[in-house]
């Protein structure tokens, strides 16, 4: 997927070395995977082009990805990072930070149970 780059999410953290860069990347492919899941909707790469209607698995809710949604990304990953131990109060919480869920807000897919195959 790589939406955010290796670079920016160490910046993220304030990690200056390069020990824990694959603990890291795995953060993140899990955070983009948490984010893009959330969104309901394929994210692309900035430099990425945009699918057309006659491109073959078209999806109409496809975007590139924004700078809201690399700062929720980056949010996610660094819980991820700080937060390696599952605390016990978590049954019951929301599955995202309100602020991650404020920026990811506009992109956010609503759907309802027609629209979903998956009820039928």
């Amino acid at each position: 997927m790589a939406l955010v780059d290796l670079d920016l999410a160490r910046g993220q953290l304030r990690v200056l070395h390069e020990d824990e860069n694959a603990e890291i990347a795995l953060y993140l492919a899990a955070a983009e995977s948490i984010v893009v899941e959330y969104l309901d909707r394929p994210v692309l790469a900035a430099d990425a082009t945009l699918p057309g209607p006659e491109d073959e698995g078209y999806d109409a809710t496809t975007m590139l990805v924004t700078s809201p949604i690399v700062a929720a990304i980056l949010l996610v990953m660094s819980d991820l990072y700080e937060n390696r131990q599952t605390p016990e109060k978590d049954v019951g919480d929301a599955i995202l930070p309100p602020t991650v869920r404020r920026l990811l807000a506009p992109w956010w897919v609503w759907r309802t149970f027609e629209e979903d195959d998956t009820c039928a």
